[in-house]
C-alpha cells in the first residue's frame, strides 16, 4: 500500500491512473507532454523569431494532441481492465514492487524517458519536414519538376518552406492543411497537369524575399553580360550588355527597379486571369498624387473589403471574378526558384562552355532543331530522338553521340511529359523577350483619363549597351589593342573570352 504521508486523494488518483499497463502508460504520455509543452513555451516566447515553423507547429500543435492521446489511454485502459479495477498500482500487482519511492522512481524515470523521446524524435520529424528532399521526393512523381529545376537555380541553397511557407505557426497551419489536399489529390490522381504556380498561396514577400533581400538599400548598377550564338553556318557568337539600375525602395525612390515597391509609392493593379498576366487596371499612389490607367472601357474594381497582414499588407476582396493586388516582389521574379528556360538558351549556353563543338557546321540550328524535337518525348526515347537529328546532319562526326547525351540530359532537366511540361510550359515574368513581363503594365493599351499612356521608359531601369554585338567587335570595344596581328590578338580574344563566360547569364 502507499505511504500514508499522501493524501488519500492523492493515493486514489495515483491508483486509478496506473492500476493498469495502458492507463500508467498514458499517464507518462500526459504528463511527459505537459512538461514538454510548457518547457517548449518558455523556449518559443525566447526565440519566436528565429525559430523553425515546423517547430512551432510540433510544439502548439502536437504536444497538446500527444496531452489528449495520453489522456485516452488512461480512459482505454480502464475501459479494456475494468472487470479488474485494481486497488493498487500494476507495479505492486506484476512486480510486486511496493516501496513508494522504488515506485515513484520508476514512474519519474518513465516520464523523463517519455519527454527525451518525444523531444528527439519531435526535431528530428521538423528537420526533416524543413528539407528540401521532404518537398521534392515525398511526391516524387509529381514535384520532381520543381524539385530538379529548384537545384539548378540560385536558389538551390534555400529551402523549400522559406519561400513556400508563411510566417510562424499560422502560416505552416494554413500551408498544411492545403498539403493534406495535395496528398489527397496525388492518391486519386485528380491534380492537374502541369502543377500550376501557387499565385494565389505564395506567402507575401515580406515573409519570404525580403528576410534576406533589403530592397531598401541603394543599390548601384551592374552590367549583365549575355552570350548567345547565330543560327549560321558558323554559329557565329554575339554578345548583348545590360546596365540594370535596381534602384531601391526607400521613400522617395523614383526611377530603378524596386521603386515598384517603395515605401512610399504604392502601385495596385487589377488582373482578370487568375496567373495575373491579364493587367487591364493600374494604379500608383505617392506624394504627389494618385494616378490611374485603364485599358479602353475597363472602370476602377470595385473593393467590398480590406483585410491586411501580419505585416500590414492589403489583402483585397473586390465585386466581380478578378482580383486587385498590390505589387511586390514576385509579381516579377515569378520564377526564381524553379526557372524552366526556352530551348534557344539550353543550346547557347552549352555552346558557351563548348560542350557543343562550334566548329560543327550550323551547330546552334541542328541542336535547337534536335531539342525542339523531343519535346514531347519520354525520357528514354529522347536521346534516340536527338541522335537521329544529328546524325543526319552529321553522318561522319565521332561527337555526335556525346553531344546527344548532352542534350537528353538537359532536355530531361526541363521536359516532363507526363506531367504535361514542355518547352515554355511556365513563363518567366522578370524578362520581356519572349513573355510580356513589363509590358503587362507598360504597353500602348493602358492610358490615363487624358488618353495618355502608361510610361515605356525602359532606360529608368536598364540601359541596353550591346544588343546581339558581334563577337570579334565585343572584343575590340573591351580591348582597343586586341585588332593588332599576331599573337597579342589571340591573346587578347581568348582573355575576354574567359571573362565574358565567366559573367554569363541565362
Amino acid at each position: 500500500m502507499l505511504s500514508s504521508k499522501m493524501t488519500k486523494t492523492i493515493r486514489m488518483a495515483l491508483i486509478w491512473v496506473t492500476s493498469n499497463p495502458v492507463s500508467a502508460m498514458g499517464a507518462i504520455i500526459t504528463i511527459g507532454g505537459l512538461l514538454l509543452l510548457a518547457l517548449f513555451t518558455l523556449v518559443y516566447m525566447a526565440s519566436s523569431e528565429i525559430m523553425n515553423p515546423y517547430y512551432g507547429a510540433l510544439g502548439f500543435l502536437g504536444l497538446p494532441a500527444l496531452i489528449v492521446a495520453g489522456v485516452a489511454m488512461v480512459f482505454l485502459g480502464r475501459f479494456i481492465f475494468k472487470d479488474n479495477p485494481g486497488e493498487e498500482p500494476f507495479w505492486a500487482q506484476q512486480f510486486n514492487i511496493k516501496d513508494e519511492k522504488k515506485a515513484l522512481t520508476i514512474f519519474g524515470v518513465s516520464i523523463g524517458a517519455c519527454v527525451v523521446f518525444f523531444g528527439l524524435s519531435g526535431a528530428q520529424t521538423a528537420k526533416f519536414m524543413d528539407s528540401t528532399d521532404f518537398c521534392g521526393q515525398t511526391c516524387h512523381s509529381v514535384m520532381e519538376p520543381e524539385a530538379v529545376s529548384h537545384a539548378n537555380s540560385t536558389h538551390s541553397t534555400i529551402k523549400c518552406v522559406r519561400c513556400h511557407v508563411g510566417e510562424g505557426v499560422q502560416g505552416l497551419l494554413i500551408s498544411k492543411i492545403r498539403g493534406a489536399w495535395q496528398v489527397f489529390s496525388v492518391l486519386t490522381n485528380h491534380y492537374q497537369r502541369p502543377i500550376p504556380a501557387p499565385v494565389k498561396t505564395l506567402p507575401s514577400s515580406e515573409d519570404t524575399c525580403k528576410t534576406c533581400h533589403d530592397t531598401g538599400k541603394d543599390s548601384p548598377e551592374s552590367m549583365k553580360l549575355y552570350t548567345s550564338f547565330k543560327d549560321d553556318e558558323k554559329s557565329s557568337r554575339v554578345m548583348s550588355a545590360i546596365v540594370i539600375n535596381p534602384g531601391s525602395s526607400r521613400p522617395g525612390a523614383a526611377r530603378g527597379i524596386h521603386a515598384h515597391v517603395s515605401k512610399d509609392f504604392k502601385i495596385r493593379y487589377y488582373t482578370l486571369d487568375k496567373k495575373r498576366h491579364f493587367i487591364t487596371w493600374v494604379e500608383s499612389k505617392s506624394p504627389q498624387g494618385t494616378r490611374t490607367w485603364a485599358m479602353e472601357g475597363e472602370t476602377p474594381p470595385k473593393i467590398t473589403t480590406i483585410r491586411k497582414t501580419s505585416k500590414g499588407r492589403p489583402i483585397y476582396t473586390i465585386e466581380g471574378a478578378g482580383e486587385m493586388r498590390e505589387m511586390d516582389c514576385v509579381d516579377c521574379h515569378n520564377r526564381t526558384g524553379h526557372n524552366f528556360p526556352d530551348p534557344e538558351t539550353v543550346v547557347d549556353n552549352m555552346l558557351a562552355k563548348g560542350e557543343i563543338n562550334l566548329l560543327l557546321p550550323y551547330a546552334k540550328k541542328v541542336a535547337l532543331k534536335a531539342l525542339m524535337a523531343v519535346g514531347e518525348s519520354p525520357k528514354p526515347e529522347a536521346e534516340e530522338r536527338i541522335y537521329s537529328e544529328l546524325a543526319a546532319v552529321w553522318p561522319m562526326d565521332d561527337s555526335v553521340t556525346r553531344v546527344s547525351a548532352l542534350l537528353a540530359n538537359e532536355a530531361g532537366k526541363y521536359l516532363y511529359p507526363r506531367m504535361n511540361i514542355g518547352w515554355g510550359a511556365y513563363e518567366n515574368l522578370n524578362r520581356h523577350s519572349r513573355d510580356q513581363g513589363c509590358f503587362r503594365c507598360h504597353n500602348q493599351r493602358m492610358k490615363n483619363k487624358n488618353g495618355k499612356n502608361l510610361s515605356q521608359d525602359c532606360d529608368s531601369c536598364h540601359e541596353m549597351v550591346a544588343d546581339k554585338t558581334p563577337f570579334e567587335e565585343w572584343t575590340k570595344r573591351l580591348r582597343p589593342g586586341s585588332s593588332k596581328t599576331g599573337n597579342q590578338s589571340g591573346k587578347a580574344k581568348e582573355t575576354v573570352s574567359s571573362e565574358i563566360y565567366g559573367k554569363n547569364s541565362s
